[in-house]
């Protein structure tokens, strides 16, 4: 999997709520860090937006020439294995979720996943930061908005991070109960 913050979001000619995304940067396998990767199809993925209108978004599929394995080139406005967009979960997790529409359940199970990953990710950004020789706040009453920016898409950048560098857990929500 890997997350792209440069891209196009190109509506479908048949159908409004489906979307092509057209990529404005290169992609880098975050496995081997190759950076030639090949388009081997696409397929859809689907995401409620604010007003809970179902979108259809296209992602590439590509292939790795060096490790030959297969990543989808996810948007930032995605976050991995979840169906909501980005905005919307961070809007949940700031406490105002109010304009999103969307069940009581998924508001609470979008706190309780944020709860269990932001320590996840905030180990993750100390240890890049390590790696490239630079140090990171990542204490208990540090937040994750304060290590990526205050700024609206936090979330999204903060994930972007974290995937593109091999440290997203694939499999967390098969051993969870969400």
């Amino acid at each position: 999997m890997i997350i792209i913050a440069k891209y196009k979001l190109i509506p479908d000619e048949t159908d409004q709520n489906k979307l092509r995304v057209k990529s404005e940067e290169k992609s880098i396998c975050p496995i081997c860090l190759n950076e030639v990767l090949k388009v081997i199809g696409s397929r859809n993925r689907r995401a409620l937006n604010s007003k809970g209108e179902n979108l259809i978004i296209v992602i590439r599929r590509l292939r790795c020439s060096t490790c030959k394995k297969i990543h989808h080139e996810l948007p930032d406005i995605l976050v991995p294995y979840k169906r909501y967009l980005s905005s919307c979960i961070e809007a949940v997790v700031e406490g105002q979720g109010d304009g999103i529409s969307c069940e009581n359940s998924s508001i609470y199970r979008f706190k309780r996943w944020f709860k269990v990953m932001a320590a996840h990710i905030k180990g993750s950004l100390a240890s890049i930061a390590a790696r490239e020789n630079s140090v990171i706040e990542t204490g208990e009453g540090t937040t994750l908005k304060a290590i990526v920016g205050e700024r609206p898409g936090w979330l999204a950048r903060a994930v972007r991070i974290v995937v593109n560098t091999n440290n997203w857990v694939h499999t967390r929500f098969a051993f969870m109960t969400c």
